[in-house]
């Protein structure tokens, strides 16, 4: 369980959805020393713009929920 902090990750799928005219994005990736994928759902204002599989990011945690996804340097 991931407390909070971040974690690398590569992005696998990136699905927009529109619920109610608000933007989220369905994620599936894997952090960096796993094979298995995880799964998240957050809004457009919780990650970079035009995200796209095989980018390199750091997904953000609290209480083992993703909370915000930035792409990595």
């Amino acid at each position: 369980m991931i407390m909070s902090g971040t974690r690398e990750a590569v992005l696998n799928e990136v699905q927009a959805v529109s619920i109610h005219g608000t933007i989220f994005y369905d994620l599936v990736y894997t952090h960096a020393g796993e094979t298995r994928p995880r799964r998240a759902r957050v809004g457009a204002e919780s990650i970079y713009a035009e995200p796209r599989p095989g980018d390199e990011v750091l997904v953000a945690y609290l209480m083992n929920v993703a909370t915000g996804v930035s792409r990595r340097s």
